[in-house]
């Protein structure tokens, strides 16, 4: 279950990440003779509306929708954790804030805000994935929280304390790893979604702005000549669903294991 999207995750990010050797021409080069022009020998996708080769693109695309989408999902799951943690661990005046903090984040539409500060911010690329980050790590959080809840009553931990750990040394070195696979869990998961997010605010024209190409804003810059150019669309929504796919089958195998081990402890 989890074989197949691995490996078909791990060829998308490695052709992504050779786009410069892969990509038949220049990532912003124009060709003027050929705008939103089909298929053909020298354009195997075609081109856009500004007669730039859709599959070059296409492979820079990738390399900046991953990018923004692991540094989002690496924003909210360090987030999570110190939030989760501290309210895990601390419990008290702390859970109850922390709690409380989760609880404003989930009522608040988010969407909207990120569509407001993305306007204010101009779409540059580092502040994407702070806003998807910083608005998504609350999933992790409640996780983080209830293991640590958990763990913090098992007899290892009370050995710990006993031999004379300290907290932040109990909380990295035993704590925090028997609840990793519940974080890697809802951190795949938050790929697909930040994926999602970062592609639809590309499309509505708040996200990563041109010409540093996403496959959201080449959906964007390809919606006015959809049906002289389909291809120019059609293939950046293409790659869009097929990686989201592959990490939410991936995110589903790797719950399966973990089940599989509960079982069998």
């Amino acid at each position: 279950m989890i074989f197949w999207p691995a490996t078909m995750l791990i060829l998308i990010i490695a052709v992504s990440a050779m786009a410069p050797l892969l990509g038949p021409w220049d990532r912003d080069a124009i060709d003027l003779d050929s705008i939103s022009s089909p298929p053909s020998a020298s354009h195997p996708l075609g081109t856009d509306e500004l007669g730039r080769d859709v599959l070059t693109r296409l492979l820079h695309g990738g390399r900046f929708t991953l990018l923004v989408s692991f540094l989002s999902v690496a924003v909210a799951v360090a987030a999570g954790i110190i939030l989760g943690g501290a309210a895990g661990w601390l419990g008290g005046i702390t859970d109850r804030t922390v709690s409380l903090i989760i609880d404003l984040f989930l009522s608040v539409p988010v969407f909207l805000v990120m569509l407001l500060a993305a306007s204010a911010a101009g779409g540059k690329i580092w502040i994407i994935p702070l806003l998807i980050g910083g608005t998504s790590w609350m999933e992790t959080a409640r996780i983080v929280r209830s293991r640590f809840r958990q763990i913090r009553e098992e007899g290892f931990v009370e050995a710990a304390r006993a031999a004379g750990a300290t907290g932040p040394w109990i909380i990295f070195r035993h704590m925090l790893p028997q609840a990793s696979g519940a974080v890697l869990v809802a951190a795949t998961a938050g790929l697909a979604g930040a994926m999602l997010v970062e592609s639809a605010l590309s499309f509505l024209g708040f996200g990563v702005q041109p010409p540093v190409p996403t496959w959201g804003n080449m959906m964007h810059g390809a919606w006015a000549t959809l049906r002289i150019s389909p291809f120019a669309a059609f293939a950046p929504g293409l790659l869009i669903f097929i990686t989201c796919l592959g990490f939410n089958l991936l995110c589903e195998g790797y719950r399966r294991v973990l089940a599989k081990e509960d079982e069998s402890v």
